[in-house]
């Protein structure tokens, strides 16, 4: 079967725009799916690692432009936010690697980043090394983890990742309308 059939061209749109969605459960899906057919193991994983780069680097965008209002400006040279700058500029692999990591923490960290003028070529190359080893584990995980459970219970995986995906969109969405309540 070849990997570029109608339906196929339409799963790995769906993969690629995902990150941009929800990055740990489209991440989980993928690998789901690429466990089920693992001939589509180095596309599928190409797709998703696309996506996922693309769907982190644009919001590094989002905190340099909001350096051109004057409030945030006069926020971001504060002394505790300077001495933040300076750390996140010294050790920013390492911040961009727990941020990866770390549940809530990327997209303030990524528009830090932009706030805090890390180097935007740097910025990139960082990103795709954290989504390449944060996708390559959850692809092994996910590969064992569907090995041991064996043919009969692959779909649970899948099952689970589009739970954790509903369960965070759902999450972010009661907090946001909760926000607005009060």
């Amino acid at each position: 079967m070849s990997p570029f059939t109608e339906s196929s061209l339409a799963l790995y749109f769906a993969v690629f725009v995902g990150p941009f969605i929800q990055e740990d459960g489209a991440v989980f899906i993928a690998a789901s799916l690429f466990s089920q057919n693992p001939e589509r193991y180095p596309l599928m994983f190409l797709i998703i690692l696309i996506g996922l780069i693309l769907s982190d680097i644009w919001k590094y965008w989002i905190g340099w432009l909001a350096l051109k209002n004057a409030k945030v400006y006069s926020v971001i040279n504060k002394d505790k936010i300077t001495k933040l700058k300076e750390k996140v500029q010294e050790h920013t692999l390492m911040t961009l690697f727990l941020a990866r990591f770390l549940p809530l923490t990327r997209v303030p960290i990524y528009i830090a980043c932009g706030l805090f003028h890390i180097p935007y070529g740097k910025f990139c190359i960082m990103i795709a090394f954290t989504a390449t080893m944060y996708s390559t584990i959850v692809f092994t995980l996910v590969y064992f983890l569907e090995s041991f459970l064996g043919e009969d219970l692959k779909w649970i995986l899948l099952i689970i990742g589009l739970t954790i995906s509903l369960i965070i969109i759902g999450t972010q969405l009661t907090k946001k309308y909760l926000s607005t309540r009060s």
